[in-house]
C-alpha cells in the first residue's frame, strides 16, 4: 500500500470516528439527516481508499460506487436539512421523484460492468493510487441535471431564510450550503486541472468535522425548542437565551412584550439595543459572564432589578432578572446563558402604597417565615427519626452525620474557595438529616438484618438513593424554599456516588456529582468507619481519617476531602462530645 493509500486510510478512520461521535450527540437531539450525511461521507471515504488500492476492475467499480455515495446523496440530504431549517415544505411527489432518480443513478454506477448507462466503458490501471478511466454515458449527464436542481434548491432555501425566517440560524444554513458548494468546487478543480490525486476525501473529512461541531453547538437550539411550548404557556415570566458569545438564541413572547426590540433580533446575532433598559440588561449579562469566567466558577446565579418604560408612569414595569448558565459536554462547559424576567410590578406597587405599614409588614413577614421554617424543620427531624427507628444498624448515625455536616459547612462557608449563598449553606445543613430518607422503601427484613447482606439484598438496599429523591420532591413540593428542596433531593439521591464514577445509583463522575452530595459523602463514610455497626467494631479516628485520605480522588472530591481531613481534631472533638449521650459511636 502506497503513501497516498495510507493517507486515505487515515482519512477513512477519522471519518468513522467522526460518525461515531455524531451518533453519541444523537442522544442530545441530533437530526437523523445529519447522521445520514456523516454516514455518507464515511462510506465515500472508504470507497476512495478501496479504489486507491484496488487490484482489478471489479474491485475498482465497486469502490467507485461507494465513493459516489457522497456525490449522489450528500447534496440531496443537505437540501432536506435546509428545507427543515427554513421551516419550508416541498411537494411529496417532488421528493419521491428526486429520490428515485438519485437511487437510479447510484444503481447505474454500481452496476457499470453490467449496464453501461452511467459509463459506457471502464479501464482500470493499478498503482498508487489505482485509477479508473471512465467513458461517460447518458445517465452521467442526467446526474449533472439533478445536481444543478439540488444546488439551486440549496441556494433558494438559504436565501429564503435570510430574507424572512428569523427563528432559524442563518449561520448554520450557510455552513451546510457552503459545504455543498465547496465539494462542487473541489470536484470541478480536479477535472479542470486533471489532478492525479483526488482531494474530495480530504474535503469530506473537513466537512464531517465541521458537522460534529455544528451539531454539538446546535444542542442549545434544540434545548430551547424543546421547552418552547412550556415557556409559551407562562404568562408572567419572560425568558431570553444567549450563546456563550452573547449572540441571541431565542425568547418567549412575554420577554418580547417587555423588550419589543427582541422581536426584530436575528438568531445567532448580537442584539443591537436602543432602549436604555435593554442596553443595561445586556451590559449586566456581559459583566456577569466575564466575572464567572475569571473566577472559573460559572455555577452561580445572578439577580438584578430593572425598570422599563420609566418615562411613562402608566406603562412603567418593574422586573426581577435572574441570569443562569447553560452547561453542555463531558466537562460541563458553559455553552450559553439563560435570563429569566419576572414582572413584579404589582408587588412593588402594593408595597409602595403600603409604605406607612412597612415596618409592621416586615415584622409579620419575618414572623411567618420563622414559623414556616420551624414547621419545615420539625417535619425534617420527624422523618429523620422515623428512618432511624427502622434501621438498627445506624444508632445515632443521622444525628452524628448531621452535626458533622454542619461543622464542615461552617468551615466551607468561611473559605474563599466556594462562593455559595448563605441560603445554600443553610440548605445543605438542613438536608443532611434526610440523606437516608429512601430507606423507607427498603424491606424491614433487609434493613434490620443482624448480619451481613447478600449481593442480592445489597442491590435492593441501593434503591434507597433514587427513591429518597422521589420522596423528597413529593413531600417537600409545597415548600417555598425551592433551593432547599433541590439540595435535599440531591443529597438523598447522590450521596453514594464516587468521584471516580464507580458509585451508585447513576455512576456520576467528578464534578458532575452535585456539590452538596460530595459534602454528605465525606460525613456519611467517616461515620460508617468510626462508628460501631452490627458487623464490626468502630475504627480508631486515625484509621478512619487515613482511609478518607487514601480515597481522595477515588471515592471523594480531592479538594473537599483535604479540607475535611484538615479538620481532624475538630471532628474528633465533636464525636467525643457525643460519648455521654444516646448518640455515642
Amino acid at each position: 500500500m502506497g503513501i497516498y493509500s495510507t493517507v486515505l486510510a487515515v482519512v477513512m478512520l477519522l471519518s468513522i470516528l467522526s460518525t461515531f461521535a455524531l451518533v453519541l450527540f444523537s442522544r442530545r437531539g441530533t437530526n437523523t439527516l445529519e447522521i445520514l450525511i456523516s454516514v455518507c461521507i464515511m462510506m465515500s471515504n472508504a470507497g476512495y481508499f478501496i479504489l486507491s488500492c484496488s487490484r482489478n476492475v471489479q474491485e475498482a467499480v465497486l469502490a467507485n460506487a461507494m465513493a459516489y455515495i457522497g456525490g449522489i446523496f450528500l447534496p440531496l440530504l443537505i437540501v432536506y436539512i435546509l428545507i427543515d431549517y427554513s421551516d419550508s415544505k416541498v411537494p411529496t411527489w417532488f421528493s419521491i421523484v428526486i429520490l428515485v432518480v438519485n437511487i437510479f443513478v447510484f444503481l447505474s454506477v454500481l452496476l457499470t460492468d453490467r449496464f453501461p448507462y452511467f459509463y459506457t466503458s471502464v479501464i482500470f490501471q493499478r498503482g498508487d493510487p489505482g485509477i479508473l478511466y471512465k467513458e461517460p454515458g447518458s445517465v452521467y449527464y442526467i446526474r449533472y441535471i439533478i445536481l444543478a436542481v439540488e444546488v439551486g434548491l440549496a441556494a433558494f432555501f438559504t436565501i429564503l431564510t435570510y430574507l424572512g425566517k428569523r427563528s432559524a440560524s442563518f449561520r448554520l444554513m450557510v455552513t451546510y450550503a457552503g459545504s455543498l458548494f465547496g465539494v462542487l468546487l473541489v470536484y470541478l478543480a480536479k477535472n479542470l486541472f486533471n489532478m492525479k490525486y483526488d482531494l474530495i476525501p480530504f474535503f469530506y473529512l473537513v466537512c464531517t468535522i465541521i458537522l460534529d461541531y455544528v451539531v454539538a453547538r446546535s444542542t442549545i437550539y434544540n434545548v430551547n425548542l424543546s421547552v418552547q411550548e412550556k415557556i409559551n404557556e407562562l404568562s408572567t415570566f419572560g425568558y431570553i437565551v444567549f450563546d456563550k458569545k452573547f449572540r441571541y438564541v431565542g425568547s418567549n413572547p412575554v420577554s418580547e412584550k417587555f423588550f419589543p426590540e427582541i422581536k426584530n433580533a436575528r438568531i445567532d446575532s448580537k442584539i443591537i439595543a436602543k432602549d436604555y433598559a435593554l442596553k443595561d440588561l445586556l451590559k449586566w449579562i456581559n459583566a456577569n459572564a466575564t466575572e464567572a469566567a475569571e473566577s472559573k466558577k460559572p455555577i452561580n446565579k445572578f439577580t438584578k432589578s430593572i425598570v422599563i418604560n420609566d418615562r411613562n408612569p402608566s406603562e412603567r414595569r418593574y422586573l426581577d432578572c435572574e441570569m443562569s448558565f447553560i452547561h453542555f459536554g463531558f466537562q460541563n462547559h458553559v455553552s450559553g446563558y439563560l435570563v429569566e424576567l419576572t414582572d413584579v410590578t404589582e408587588q412593588h406597587n402594593m408595597i409602595e402604597s403600603m409604605s406607612f405599614k412597612g415596618e409592621s409588614l416586615k415584622r409579620e413577614v419575618e414572623r411567618q417565615t420563622k414559623r414556616a421554617k420551624s414547621m419545615q424543620m420539625s417535619t425534617i427531624l420527624g422523618m429523620a427519626a422515623m428512618i432511624e427507628s427502622r434501621d438498627n444498624s445506624t444508632g445515632g448515625h443521622i444525628n452524628r452525620t448531621s452535626a458533622c455536616v454542619a461543622l464542615f459547612v461552617e468551615r466551607l462557608r468561611n473559605l474563599d474557595d466556594y462562593n455559595m449563598s448563605e441560603n445554600y449553606w443553610d440548605a445543605v445543613i438542613n438536608a443532611a438529616p434526610l440523606h437516608d430518607l429512601g430507606k423507607i422503601a427498603v424491606d424491614d427484613a433487609i434493613l434490620r438484618k443482624p448480619s451481613g447482606l447478600t449481593e442480592e439484598e445489597y442491590e435492593k438496599m441501593k434503591i434507597h438513593a433514587a427513591y429518597g429523591a422521589q420522596i423528597m420532591n413529593k413531600v417537600l413540593e409545597d415548600v417555598d424554599d425551592k433551593e432547599f428542596v433541590r439540595v435535599a433531593a440531591n443529597v438523598a439521591h447522590y450521596h453514594h456516588e464516587k468521584y471516580n464514577g464507580t458509585g451508585y445509583p447513576d455512576r456520576l463522575r467528578g464534578e458532575n456529582i452535585p456539590f452538596e452530595a460530595r459534602i454528605m459523602a465525606l460525613a456519611d463514610v467517616f461515620d460508617a468507619l468510626a462508628s460501631r455497626r452490627y458487623y464490626k467494631e468502630p475504627m480508631s479516628y486515625d484509621e478512619a481519617f487515613e482511609i478518607i485520605r487514601s480515597e481522595l480522588g477515588h471515592h471523594f472530591d480531592p479538594h473537599l476531602g483535604r479540607i475535611f481531613v484538615g479538620m481532624k481534631q475538630e471532628i474528633i472533638n465533636l464525636y467525643e462530645s457525643f460519648e455521654s449521650t444516646d448518640y455515642a459511636r
